[in-house]
């Protein structure tokens, strides 16, 4: 999934302004309906979001800066947020710098100087803050690292001589979440001495891999996730809100017979898996409308 910026904005002509200077600067984006959906994308697709762009609203300011700060002390101290606050409550500014909120841009009367402004302070935002351009390189990275896979001629080897030998093939991909990148090495490591000869890890990004098991069948399947699973409790001590591991396995020649087909379906199952893995609250208590968000966001891969 490609980075986006995360946004909430009321103001619909500030969101023309906003959308348009994003799409001219190439960069997609994810929209928030209210703070509690901020919290439910942003913690779904953490290792995705590049920035927040957030409008100051006077009547749920309170809620908005107590969701930056507990984002800035409790989650994620660095990550980049960008505020538009309008003129004349400039009294947010001081709350803003309060919640951890840097850099703000206030709404002048005049909406084409708000136009020039924005592009202006976003540009200068964008430069102040290096972990922005070090996503967006991660997510060309894995973007590109899966196109890789689907030309990959040693798996299209694999699964060449499992047809001849007319054998099963399983292979399953994982993506980490709220990991550290110089824990990940200890996590191969000990993954690897529970392997077999014969099987393979495949290193793709700093935060993906594929495990590709010749000779297993599906029905085995579930215990190289198990063996996976044991791993990162090994290598990370275990799962957290915050951390996690990510995965989804397939079998040839159950689930596909080309490596486009597997890796395509492996790509789309640890997407549904980090949605699903998010829920919090019981099913039984999940509201009609939180529901159906669940599965536009599960929609957006099909």
């Amino acid at each position: 999934m490609a980075g986006k910026v995360l946004i909430l904005i009321e103001d619909r002509p500030i969101k023309g302004i906003i959308l348009k200077t994003l799409h001219e600067k190439k960069l997609e984006f994810m929209e928030g309906l209210d703070v509690k959906d901020l919290q439910m994308k942003l913690k779904i697709f953490q290792d995705t979001i590049i920035f927040l762009v957030i409008q100051i609203s006077s009547v749920s300011y309170k809620e908005q800066f107590s969701f930056v700060k507990s984002v800035k002390d409790n989650a994620v101290p660095s990550f980049p947020v960008f505020a538009i606050i309008p003129s004349d409550s400039r009294e947010f500014v001081g709350s803003a710098k309060k919640a951890g909120i840097e850099d703000v841009v206030l709404i002048p009367e005049n909406r084409e100087r708000f136009h020039k402004s924005f592009i202006a302070r976003l540009n200068a935002f964008m430069e102040k803050n290096p972990v922005i351009g070090q996503v967006l390189e991660a997510q060309m990275l894995h973007k590109s690292n899966v196109i890789n896979l689907l030309s990959d001629e040693e798996l299209k080897y694999e699964i060449k001589r499992a047809n001849r030998g007319k054998y099963s093939v399983s292979f399953v991909m994982g993506k980490f979440a709220g990991v550290h990148i110089e824990q990940i090495q200890n996590f191969y490591i000990t993954l690897k001495k529970e392997m077999r000869d014969t099987d393979r890890i495949i290193s793709y990004d700093y935060h993906s891999f594929v495990v590709v098991c010749p000779f297993t069948v599906k029905s085995y399947r579930v215990e190289v996730e198990k063996k996976i699973r044991d791993a990162f409790e090994t290598a990370f001590g275990g799962y957290s809100r915050v951390q996690r591991l990510n995965m989804y396995g397939v079998t040839y020649p159950d689930d596909g017979e080309s490596i486009s087909e597997l890796v395509t379906l492996m790509d789309k199952g640890v997407h549904d898996s980090m949605i699903i893995s998010s829920i919090q609250e019981p099913l039984n208590e999940i509201s009609r409308g939180r529901l159906e968000e669940y599965r536009n966001m599960l929609k957006l891969y099909k």
